[in-house]
């Protein structure tokens, strides 16, 4: 977590792009004001970083102009814009590396010169705080409420924008006609729902999206269990949520990587009108291919070893160092361990630990943390599990991720939907980041929990 305070701290936004490498995945800001070009977009198109970005609609066309014709020229399905009525706020996330939530717009004051303030969290900080379903949340609801740019729209903005540099004061009668244009989605703004109401609705959206999503998953494993596309060395009799997973998984790693950085969102607007026919083609792939060692050994043995581990009978009696060697085989955990600081682990900052040491600190840090807590985490997962009918499950990993008397921390979406997955396979699929990810790929727009 970084303080972002420009010329107060010398620490700018420009510090955090400059610092994200070859991280970054995908780029969403939604900034309500943007007049430069050069201080984001170029930077997402000359490093062919897909971008998703929302601005503000109003009379005073806050999104200037050329900015506007831009997106319309490059003609780039990965570079998007999208505009959205009762818009304030200035979130950046370079997924992959971090998100910067503050005051500061996209205009060079507001980058140079202006005393703005905002912070920077990291991803492995948003995902171990729960606060990366919060951000997903935001951007849905953002989506949701957006009109995309089109020729109709630029050449309104356009328009106005000429008027406007006649006119420097507008007159209110022509404002309200502009505002009452068909061309942007009605929308009243959101100041009216209570915290309540608020949390009910996320909750909605959230079940919503994930039950969906489990579906999709569901119908590939019908597929690639199959004895059309099953390989001949998965057993008939394998949970078919667990061979959809390993699919996924060698989809994902072996076919969506452009040399390090993974192209998903890539091959998402490539395939999107034609899920079925990429789905078809990548199952076809899968029964032939011949480098399989991860996959079967996941299959075959860690599969097993994870359901029984994670049994309703072993989390009443589980230890420490059987919840240790049990995270380690959670590829999202794994993943996260990988990325998280040292000191978040207890771990001596400096030196670079074997991704063995750092999941294996990472779970004695949720071990003890839950305990002292009040809540053990395997009370927790028993909770999530086996805490009701079977088809509530994800209501429950709902309560346990925002319930702040069960949260785990450390313990985000997509491990405690992975485990899920391991341990109940013949109800729910397994599903993590790298999953969504790879449905993406494949043309399913499905959200990517952090």
């Amino acid at each position: 977590m970084q303080l972002v305070l420009g010329g107060v701290n010398g620490f700018y936004l420009r510090t955090i792009m400059e610092n994200a490498g070859d991280k970054v995945e995908r780029v969403d800001a939604a900034v309500a004001y943007a007049t430069r070009e050069d201080l984001l977009f170029d930077w997402c198109w000359n490093n062919e970083v897909p971008l998703r970005f929302w601005g503000r609609f109003d009379e005073g066309v806050p999104v200037a102009v050329p900015i506007l014709k831009r997106f319309l020229e490059r003609r780039a399905a990965r570079y998007s814009c999208k505009l959205v009525r009762c818009f304030h706020p200035k979130v950046i996330w370079w997924r992959g590396h971090g998100a910067y939530i503050g005051s500061a717009n996209l205009t060079p004051s507001a980058w140079y010169n202006n005393i703005e303030a905002g912070m920077f969290l990291t991803d492995e900080e948003l995902e171990g705080s729960g606060q990366a379903l919060e951000l997903n949340r935001l951007f849905a609801k953002i989506d949701q409420e957006s009109s995309p740019l089109t020729k109709e729209l630029y050449e309104l903005l356009e328009r106005r924008s000429l008027e406007l540099q006649r006119r420097r004061q507008a007159q209110k009668d022509a404002d309200d006609a502009f505002v009452a244009t068909d061309l942007v989605k009605k929308f009243t703004g959101s100041a009216f729902i209570s915290s309540a109401t608020a949390g009910s609705q996320a909750r909605d959206e959230f079940l919503q999206e994930w039950i969906s999503t489990l579906q999709t998953i569901r119908n590939i494993a019908d597929v690639v269990s199959s004895d059309e596309f099953r390989p001949h060395w998965v057993a008939p009799d394998a949970p078919r949520g667990a061979q959809a997973d390993q699919f996924l998984h060698a989809h994902y790693y072996k076919r969506t990587f452009d040399k390090r950085k993974a192209a998903y969102e890539r091959y998402f607007e490539e395939n999107k009108s034609s899920p079925d026919k990429a789905l078809a083609e990548a199952a076809q792939w899968w029964k032939v291919l011949a480098d399989v060692k991860d996959e079967e050994n996941t299959l075959n043995l860690v599969a097993p070893m994870l359901r029984e581990t994670f049994s309703e009978a072993s989390l009443a009696t589980m230890t420490e160092d059987a919840f240790a060697d049990a995270l380690w085989h959670v590829h999202a955990s794994r993943e996260y361990a990988r990325r998280v600081k040292n000191a978040k682990v207890g771990l001596p900052d400096g030196p670079i630990y074997p991704m063995e040491t750092k999941s294996d600190a990472l779970a004695r840090r949720i071990w003890r943390d839950s305990t002292s807590k009040g809540i053990p985490v395997t009370e927790t997962l028993a909770f999530v599990l086996y805490g009701g009918a079977p088809e509530e499950v994800p209501h429950r990993m709902w309560d346990a991720l925002n319930d702040s008397r069960r949260k785990v921390e450390l313990l985000g979406v997509s491990s405690l939907g992975e485990i899920i997955g391991w341990a109940l396979p013949d109800l729910y699929p397994p599903r993590n980041g790298r999953t969504s990810k790879s449905l993406r790929s494949l043309g399913y727009d499905v959200h990517v929990h952090v």
